[in-house]
């Protein structure tokens, strides 16, 4: 069944959407280019390790779009949330046993931009969709 949320719920869904397929086309593009542009030292990392990752997040950005977009059922929706979710907790990890990430502002930006509002869209997700059900 598709869940009929109210407007201001997809504001986070929708930057997080946007947010990948921006990230994930210009990593396909430029990779390289891109982490320059970020500042990050890949040592000159291959294309297809660039490409790779590309695709990764072209499959995430596409789980976005299908699971809250197309579907909009609270399986589907919860399911692209928590990938997005898990994707950026790995993302954290990776930054912080690489050295990209050194100290608590990088936690916390990384917690404004990304876990955040995920976290927000999925807690509002349930909490409207329990409000919805019948007693």
């Amino acid at each position: 069944m598709r869940l009929r949320l109210p407007f201001w719920w997809y504001i986070a869904p929708a930057y997080l959407t946007l947010w990948t397929i921006c990230f994930s086309l210009w990593n396909f593009v430029d990779g390289n280019g891109m982490m320059i542009a970020f500042g990050v030292d890949t040592g000159g990392a291959s294309d297809f390790i660039m490409l790779n990752s590309a695709a990764r997040y072209i499959a995430i950005g596409v789980a976005m779009i299908l699971g809250i977009w197309v579907f909009r059922t609270f399986a589907s929706i919860l399911t692209a949330l928590v990938t997005w979710l898990v994707m950026d907790l790995l993302d954290l990890v990776a930054g912080l046993q690489t050295g990209l990430i050194t100290d608590g502002i990088g936690v916390a930006q990384s917690f404004i931009m990304f876990l955040g509002p995920n976290l927000f869209a999925i807690a509002t997700l349930v909490i409207l969709t329990r409000r919805a059900r019948p007693a």
